[in-house]
């Protein structure tokens, strides 16, 4: 199938697997394997358009057409001349006044806010006003709120979070100062250190996130043997699994036939 026809309202993921015929985990894959550009965000919601059905000229039903050129090893991030820099995994701020983080966060009272500033999920900027450093995390604290965890129980994993990245960036910034900036300068080599701070911010971003992502599902997989329906549960954790590999050389494989 192609689809060609104009969209003229965003659509969500489910809207656009429906519109271009493929499950929801292919598209979710094709965004791993950067063959689509990320969805517009609006809030908590993804939203995709024209760009996404049709990329550089290919539907995206039709990278199914490609997907012979993955097989024999080809990179179809070059084939499609898709961005190949690092991925951009840190959020603009976030300014809310209080009103509208209530709106987001309705069970957020007093004490709750206190704690939440002193977690680092909100800080008080001025008057009414508060900056939220990562709106996902907010957005995941809403969620959780909505599908019925306690307040309490979500800044407690919240606060948890935070604490052992303190600690992790506390090592960093020691390897980093110690290790790299202190002999760099010693040795009159200061001006290399910007370009080795830009390389490395997004490949520590990248690597925590991709760690604590295989983390997860490593732990959720350990729960589902155990959960009433966890059949269902892995199924679900199945079809958000990365079917996905690379190769030394950058090519893309499937994964289970890189041997």
């Amino acid at each position: 199938m192609t689809a060609t026809a104009e969209t003229p309202e965003p659509m969500t993921i489910d809207n656009l697997a429906r519109r271009v015929e493929l499950p929801v985990r292919t598209i979710r894959e094709y965004h791993t394997m950067r063959l689509l550009p990320p969805p517009e965000r609006r809030g908590r919601l993804g939203l995709y358009g024209d760009r996404h059905v049709q990329r550089r000229g290919y539907s995206l039903a039709g990278i199914r057409d490609l997907l012979g050129a993955w097989e024999s090893g080809t990179d179809l991030t070059t084939l499609l001349g898709a961005d190949e820099s690092p991925a951009a995994l840190d959020e603009p701020p976030l300014v809310l006044t209080r009103a509208e983080l209530l709106q987001r966060l309705p069970a957020l009272d007093s004490a709750a806010l206190s704690r939440a500033r002193q977690a680092g999920l909100v800080r008080w900027l001025d008057g009414d006003n508060f900056v939220i450093r990562s709106p996902a995390l907010l957005s995941l604290v809403a969620d959780w709120v909505r599908l019925g965890v306690p307040l309490d129980e979500a800044l407690g994993v919240i606060e948890m979070l935070t604490g052992d990245l303190d600690a992790l960036a506390r090592k960093l910034a020691e390897l980093i100062v110690e290790r790299i900036w202190e002999p760099v300068s010693a040795a009159d080599r200061a001006g290399e250190l910007p370009d080795m701070l830009r390389r490395g911010r997004p490949l520590v971003l990248q690597g925590t996130a991709t760690t604590l992502a295989d983390r997860l599902g490593a732990a959720m997989s350990e729960r589902a043997d155990a959960a009433d329906d966890g059949g269902r549960l892995r199924a679900a954790l199945d079809d958000l699994r990365v079917g996905a590999i690379a190769d030394s050389t950058g090519r893309i494989h499937r994964r289970g036939d890189l041997r």
